[in-house]
């Protein structure tokens, strides 16, 4: 019980130093920004008065106040004070009466994924507290502290992100360091630990710790790091095939040595980043492409592990056997590289291109069924044949609507021409005004531009 109350407290703790953190508000920076004193030496230095050294300090120091203030904004909140800094110079009464806005929806297609964020933060938060509540033996806390866990994973992303707006490279790298984090947690602990039996509570440890730690890393990395949803996607591709292709290649030696399977799935991880970015040097993919490579990727591995376990029917399966699905999964891969390059399937084609994979697969399951076949063979097989099938036609085809797409952009001419006389009337207005003040800068309007697109 009091290693529950321990964690509670740490969480209340941990949210309002979230909560802290949302105090930086546009009225409160234009409050600053009109402080009485600071106003009042600013009139000064405006009348041409000399300053003390103690007012140009304060001066010096309130200014820097104010930029790190401002620099804490929100971008909301940044918008507000641009909104209403005219009116609140006008109405100071109103600095504190700011009307409550309406935001849209931020789960607003591929606008925000805000909400599917804060959904992913609550699951994994889950299976934290019920990872804690197993390694301590909370007893009562066993039920409680994964859903303690979740809702406190839920509540800190809205009082941290000040925006509510989170991009797809940062759910989309959160996600994937979560999810392989854990599993590469687990393979460290394996290489630490060995065949050590009693080491099961380290092993979840280590990968509760692992998979918070390098979710957080793969948030920051969306959100600084300027990459393509494309290059983010090969990332994850390539984090999850090429451990298991290394686990595949120890399993095929006969290997009963859990160090081996421990550091070749984390070697191959970090290698499998290598070539993602590699892949991405060679060929700007877009998302969608990604998502096709991925269905042909994972279409080839199911149809590995049929083969596998059609064979294990007839006992003649060996060590090697896990090899089946890894090559046809890094085939699927590879043929995907080579047929998707220069396609720039946009997200919605990549979608559809997996749905109509699934669909194909289906119609095949169905048309074997019709001669009930006694043996699993002709489902898989017909299923992958008609899955291939509904592949190639959708992708041959968003290849070819692309392709007509870029002509007809190449066709049309990068030229934009535009005339615009009125402008010499409005140019002599701003003459005269420019030489009533010769000290302020005046740009003048062109009467005629012309534009080139490269």
């Amino acid at each position: 019980m009091k290693k529950l109350v321990c964690i509670l407290i740490s969480l209340t703790l941990f949210s309002f130093s979230q909560i802290s953190a949302q105090q930086n508000t546009a009225a409160s920076y234009w409050k600053m920004e009109h402080d009485t004193e600071f106003m009042r030496i600013l009139q000064k230095q405006n009348a041409g008065e000399l300053l003390s050294t103690q007012e140009q300090t304060y001066v010096t120091e309130h200014k820097t106040r104010l930029t790190e203030y401002f620099d804490k904004l929100s971008d909301n909140e940044k918008s507000v004070y641009y909104q209403n800094r005219l009116k609140w110079s006008e109405q100071p009464g109103t600095v504190d009466k700011i009307p409550v806005q309406q935001n849209g929806e931020v789960y607003a297609g591929e606008r925000s994924k805000y909400s599917q964020y804060l959904i992913s933060s609550g699951l994994f938060g889950f299976l934290y507290g019920a990872a804690v509540a197993y390694i301590f033996d909370m007893g009562e806390g066993a039920i409680a502290l994964p859903l303690l866990a979740a809702g406190t994973s839920t509540l800190i992303p809205m009082l941290s992100i000040k925006d509510k707006n989170v991009s797809y490279n940062s759910l989309a790298l959160s996600i994937h360091g979560k999810a392989i984090g854990a599993v590469q947690g687990a393979a460290f602990s394996l290489l630490l630990t060995g065949d050590n039996t009693n080491s099961g509570k380290l092993l979840l440890g280590i990968s509760t710790i692992s998979s918070i730690a390098l979710g957080r890393v793969g948030y920051n990395l969306g959100k600084n790091k300027q990459w393509s949803q494309g290059r983010v996607a090969l990332y994850s591709h390539y984090g999850f095939l090429m451990p298991f292709e290394g686990v595949a290649i120890v399993a095929a030696f006969g290997s009963e040595d859990p160090r081996l399977y421990g550091a070749a799935s984390l070697a191959f991880w970090a290698g499998g980043y290598l070539i993602a970015n590699h892949v991405a040097n060679w060929n700007d993919y877009t998302l969608g492409d990604i998502r096709a490579t991925s269905t042909l990727s994972v279409m080839n591995g199911i149809l590995g592990f049929c083969i596998v376990s059609d064979l294990s029917m007839n006992n003649d399966i060996g060590p090697a056997s896990l090899l089946i699905p890894a090559v046809g999964a890094l085939g699927g891969t590879v043929a995907g590289h080579y047929l998707l390059k220069n396609a720039r399937l946009n997200n919605q084609q990549g979608r559809n291109t997996t749905l109509a994979t699934i669909g194909g697969s289906v119609i095949g399951l169905g048309l074997a069924a019709i001669f009930t076949p006694e043996t699993g063979t002709a489902y898989y097989v017909t299923g992958y044949l008609t899955g291939l099938s509904a592949y190639a036609l959708i992708l041959g085809k968003y290849k070819n609507d692309n392709k007509m797409a870029l002509i007809k952009h190449d066709e049309e001419s990068p030229w934009n021409f535009n005339f615009m006389p009125q402008n010499i009337f409005f140019n002599r207005q701003i003459a005269s005004y420019a030489l009533a003040n010769p000290q302020k800068r005046v740009t003048l309007l062109p009467a005629f531009s012309a534009t080139l697109r490269f």
